[in-house]
């Protein structure tokens, strides 16, 4: 776990202003305010899991610039949906793009 003060400010307020980002969009969308949250501290101490909550649910935020250039890539390969990704003895992951997960909020009727 990274501590609150094993990263510079600049990269914090990054993450928070992220964080407030996607909050803001479920909001237009919809949820409320107990629908969706950030979590307090972001996971920085101990009892505070996750950058954000949706439904009960929690969930991670991560802004990289071009970390995650081949993610891309790879979901603009036949104009693709979703992604399925695996490392070797790990848990298989779906990346899905914001317009593909608004959908799978719609066909759940939670927005």
């Amino acid at each position: 776990m990274i501590g609150l003060f094993e990263v510079s400010k600049s990269q914090r307020l990054k993450g928070a202003g992220y964080e407030r980002e996607i909050v803001n969009y479920h909001r237009q969308m919809g949820m409320t305010n107990e629908d969706i949250k950030r979590v307090p501290l972001s996971g920085a101490a101990d009892g505070f899991k996750g950058d954000i909550q949706i439904k009960g649910m929690l969930g991670e935020c991560k802004r990289r610039r071009g970390g995650n250039k081949r993610l891309y890539k790879w979901l603009s390969q036949d104009d693709s949906d979703f992604l399925f990704i695996r490392d070797d003895n790990q848990e298989t992951l779906v990346v899905l793009p914001l317009k593909t997960w608004e959908c799978v909020l719609k066909w759940l009727k939670w927005v």
